[in-house]
């Protein structure tokens, strides 16, 4: 809390579209204790976002979605802005609203944005459509492909909004200085975009930004994007006071950017033999009515739609429309589990179609070194055959059942390593302590110590002498930010590389200390505990400390940065489930999850473990319980009492395997880890229920309701035959 600060809040539409006829804000600005009230006309008139610009700072003219934000006030306590909220009176005029997604993609539907080409950041320019991305990825000739298949197969999936559930909701503070520069408090997980966009919006130099980040109380990829920053700015220079804003619960559900919608048509092309020849995949992902939160125009789990296979030809086509909802944006592996949940779920389909086991029709279609994916990409690192054998190995596949509605079942993913930018200081200093800056921020991954652990393990020096800066845009070096599983590769590569600089240094010190030629130093010497040693007489050292003295420096340092465009590396996940199932009431325990990880090399095995975990524990949420429900595009279940999380109760024993056969291109040969835990959760559990119980749902979450439903109208209240799955091969 800074001296005078007040407090922020925001008044929000109640309609999902409608014209904005008159706003009248006298009563709210004569309320005692009310010191600021802005409206469209108090910013400006620009559009943001991360890619796609669609985002107004506040609704101008009309709004496209319940919650989109009208308004905000800055007042001496919270219980007055709240009450300065209902006294902003707002003239609507109703408007007809796109609410079903599938009749967004016809040519005729209600428009979410009239003006959609004049946007900035759109791959192609595209008018009079709610399509703002048609995405296509091909391989070969899909035609031709089902042209020599002997079975066809096709089905769809839909999966539901879905919200990141962090425990910290968004919040902001900002304050002006008397000269005029900003500083921004920022829950955001990106700080140096926080800078580069308040800058933008307010129009001054990045210099006149300055950003303090702080530890982000969870993300899953929901705190990319600022929110309401540029509000707390334009109330704190109205009111001359800071302004800090706090979303509440029901306005991040309300109004926060979830995990897309989906519906995904898959056709499968297949030799009686079980060969994967043709793959057709059409995906329709819900955006809601901006775009705007996504750093990409679409999802990069588009691109998932054809798995983890060997197919030789492949066409893949993903379409992002508007809708009268609330924007939608990333969340954990965006995109990945509504593809994973698809192909899976199909492949399990097709194994039974043709009466072949699941885990034969994986193993005999699956990837090896040297094929490219399913997409045309030349893939690095591939062991997703011995992720699925070290799964199938641990787990309960190919023993007899308990009983009768016991079920299992198996899925695989893959991910590649993330991509970005960022700059490190690695500093020795005079006492033979180290001192680290980075811009990474830490949004609850554990990063920072991930980072110290780099350094120690090149300086070899206890990691109890590293420690690692927490500084603001204005001292660190640029960072990209976190997110996409680029962390560790990323910011842990510009890490390691200074400290491999740093020492060189202390190297090249040391042998003038040990009377060792210059040219032969950093061939002669080791490091170990701090010290500096002659390979052939380690009893002959010098301290770290003794070594930064040696050059006539109070330390010594070295600052590098990383760059990675492209992907480097592919990670493989296999997860097996095991549930036990009640015909009656339809509810669905998960026992048991075996998960094998690609992890190329565990940097930290209890941070990899506690990443595969979370992502499980989520995975089943997303499989059995979790729904954004709407009612007539309100959002019907906007608090944690509502909405159905897998909690401590609910998740099941889970046997993690760290498989670290294939190197991947970070430090050590590490490879990413955050995303991809909870992208073939859900179809493992979905094909675990099917056998258990005979029934096919491709509508998640899989609830009780809709089990007991489809066993009604299959006939099989009693369940499936009670025989062994899965036969090792």
């Amino acid at each position: 809390m800074l001296p005078g600060m007040l407090y922020g809040m925001v008044k929000r539409s109640p309609h999902a579209h409608a014209r904005i006829a008159r706003i009248n804000t006298q009563r709210a600005e004569a309320f005692p204790g009310v010191k600021a009230v802005i409206t469209a006309r108090d910013v400006p008139d620009i559009l943001l976002g991360l890619r796609l610009r669609d985002l107004p700072i506040l609704a101008r003219g009309q709004v496209r979605f319940i919650g989109e934000k009208i308004a905000a006030v800055a007042a001496v306590d919270e219980e007055t802005a709240r009450e300065a909220l209902d006294l902003i009176d707002v003239e609507y005029e109703p408007l007809p609203s796109l609410m079903d997604v599938k009749e967004g993609v016809k040519g005729d539907s209600i428009l979410v944005h009239e003006k959609l080409h004049t946007y900035g950041g759109l791959p192609q320019p595209v008018k009079n459509t709610n399509i703002f991305l048609h995405e296509t990825h091909a391989k070969g000739d899909a035609a031709q492909g089902f042209a020599q298949a002997d079975r066809v197969f096709e089905h769809t999936f839909t999966t539901p909004e879905v919200h990141q559930a962090y425990m910290e909701t968004h919040a902001a503070m900002v304050d002006i200085a008397a000269d005029g520069s900003i500083t921004v408090w920022s829950s955001d997980k990106v700080p140096f975009r926080v800078r580069s966009l308040m800058a933008e919006i307010i129009g001054v130099p990045i210099t006149r930004v300055r950003v303090i980040p702080s530890f982000v109380g969870g993300d899953f990829g929901g705190k990319g994007m600022i929110f309401d920053e540029p509000l707390c700015y334009y109330l704190a220079r109205k009111a001359g006071r800071p302004v800090k804003i706090v979303m509440s619960r029901q306005e991040e559900f309300l109004a926060a950017s979830p995990r897309h919608a989906s519906i995904i048509r898959l056709k499968a092309g297949v030799k009686t033999s079980g060969e994967l020849v043709a793959w057709e995949a059409n995906a329709i992902y819900d955006s809601g009515a901006y775009a705007g939160y996504k750093p990409q125009v679409g999802l990069g789990g588009t691109k998932k739609l054809g798995g983890t296979y060997r197919i030789p030809h492949v066409r893949i086509d993903g379409y992002y429309v508007y809708t009268h909802t609330l924007p939608c944006g990333h969340c954990r592996a965006p995109g990945d589990p509504q593809a994973s949940f698809a192909v899976e779920s199909f492949m399990d389909m097709i194994a039974a179609g043709l009466k072949i086991d699941p885990l034969q029709l994986r193993q005999q279609n699956a990837l090896e070194e040297g094929d490219l994916s399913p997409t045309g990409e030349p893939w690095k690192g591939i062991n997703l055959r011995e992720v699925m054998d070290a799964a199938v190995k641990a787990s309960g596949w190919g023993k007899p059942k308990s009983n009768r509605h016991y079920g299992i079942g198996i899925a695989c993913a893959e991910r590649p390593t993330g991509t970005g930018e960022s700059s490190a200081v690695v500093i020795v200093n005079g006492d033979g302590s180290v001192n680290i800056i980075s811009g990474s921020s830490d949004p609850g991954t554990g990063a920072r110590t991930v980072l110290c652990q780099i350094a120690a393990e090149v300086l070899k020096v206890p990691i109890e002498q590293i420690t690692i800066n927490l500084v603001d845009t204005d001292s660190a070096p640029y960072d990209q930010g976190a997110g996409g599983g680029r962390t560790t590769f990323v910011a842990g590569q510009s890490v390691f590389r200074a400290a491999q600089e740093v020492k060189k240094e202390l190297v090249a010190s040391a042998g003038k200390l040990l009377k060792c030629p210059p040219e032969q130093a950093q061939d002669l010497i080791d490091v170990r505990d701090g010290f500096l040693f002659l390979k052939s007489a380690p009893a002959n050292k010098v301290s770290y400390s003794q070594a930064v003295k040696g050059v006539k420096k109070s330390q010594i340092m070295a600052e590098e940065t990383f760059a990675c465009s492209e992907m480097e590396d592919t990670c493989f996940a296999t997860r097996i489930a095991e549930v036990q199932l009640d015909p009656e009431s339809g509810y669905v325990e998960v026992k048991r999850v075996t998960a094998a990880h690609d992890i190329g090399f565990a940097i930290n095995p209890a941070a990899a473990q506690g990443q595969i975990e979370g992502g499980i524990v989520q995975g089943v949420g997303f499989a059995l319980l979790e729904e954004m429900q709407r009612d007539g595009g309100k959002v019907a279940n906007p608090t944690l009492a509502d909405y159905k999380l897998c909690t401590s109760r609910e998740a099941p024993e889970i046997v993690t395997l760290m498989i670290e056969g294939a190197p991947g291109a970070g430090p050590f040969h590490a490879k990413s880890i955050g995303e991809l835990p909870t992208c073939p959760v859900a179809p493992a559990v979905a094909n675990a229920v099917y056998d258990a119980i005979g029934v096919r749902i491709t509508d998640l979450p899989i609830t009780g309701e809709k089990i007991v439903k489809a066993l009604k109208e299959s006939g099989l209240s009693a369940g499936p035959r009670g025989v062994e799955k899965g036969a090792r091969a």
